[in-house]
């Protein structure tokens, strides 16, 4: 029996894929034997892959990633079976990788595209000035571009780039950028999206941009300020923030990079009732948005 969701896929033009809706290090959490862990390595279907999603279309045969989790091996078999490739024709099926910053959940599967593992050739990496100087200057990076495995292209944030059948803008984030700027994404296809994961404060820019767009994927790391102590070493603003500050927007918001601890994870919680009763969507592997 044919998988519906791929077939869905196939009759459909641009897709957003979310590909992965953890948080760095993902569900379970190494280490961890929290309730969300425990069920996580109990129950496959329940865990959360390392953050990034896959712009593509299955018509035209492109697909663009933004970030590379350290999930990026199960991450491209995905993307595969949703092109339907034949097992003998499976490939890396990426043209080019956009990056939102330098934390690890967002940039650790680079790694894997070096002589290690694929060995792939003249992967363009489109980031920002800042972090083609980080890619440059640092191992393992600059050991990937010496050997041509990748190739950083810069942009300047706030300018429109323009890929296939969409284009592509960015604009700054507030998030603890020891190493590099931080950038959040506008997509623009038949619908404008936003893809945030990643902040450690709202501002009334970063809000407005919201508002303009018809999609909001963002950071829901954790839901409220009291389920991890040490919060101060991590900022991110709680789902119940957010959804107080986007009440009213008009805008489809679904939250994504979901830690470990956060309680909308079981299905069973008054806390993932409570959002969805306000309008609020969530965010899983494997979903597929039309854009």
């Amino acid at each position: 029996m044919r998988n519906f969701y791929i077939d869905l896929f196939v009759e459909l033009g641009m897709q957003l894929v979310i590909l992965g809706s953890g948080q760095d290090a993902g569900v379970p959490q190494i280490g961890c034997y929290c309730d969300n862990c425990v069920k996580s390595r109990e129950d496959k279907t329940f865990r959360r892959l390392g953050p990034s999603i896959a712009l593509m279309d299955s018509k035209k045969k492109f697909c663009y990633l933004i970030d590379a989790s350290q999930d990026l091996k199960d991450q491209i078999d995905m993307i595969n079976e949703l092109l339907q490739k034949d097992p003998s024709e499976k490939s890396f099926p990426i043209d080019g990788i956009f990056l939102t910053h330098t934390h690890y959940g967002h940039i650790a599967g680079l790694w894997s595209l070096g002589k290690e593992c694929i060995d792939i050739k003249k992967i363009i990496i489109h980031c920002t000035q800042k972090m083609k100087q980080f890619l440059e200057n640092y191992h393992p990076f600059k050991h990937l571009i010496e050997q041509e495995n990748i190739t950083p292209i810069p942009f300047e944030i706030g300018t429109k780039q323009h890929y296939n059948e969409f284009s592509i803008s960015s604009f700054e984030v507030p998030h603890r950028n020891e190493y590099v700027d931080t950038v959040g994404y506008i997509i623009h296809a038949t619908k404008t999206v936003v893809y945030l994961p990643d902040l450690d404060y709202w501002t009334e820019e970063i809000l407005a941009i919201i508002e303009q767009a018809d999609i909001a994927i963002v950071d829901a790391s954790f839901y409220s300020k009291d389920e991890l102590p040490r919060m101060t070493n991590v900022p991110h603003p709680p789902m119940i923030e957010t959804m107080e500050r986007l009440k009213d927007s008009t805008t489809e918001i679904y939250f994504t990079h979901f830690n470990h601890t956060n309680k909308t994870l079981d299905v069973t919680s008054k806390e993932r009732k409570e959002t969805l009763e306000k309008g609020f969507k969530l965010a899983y592997d494997g979903l597929i948005i039309e854009v």
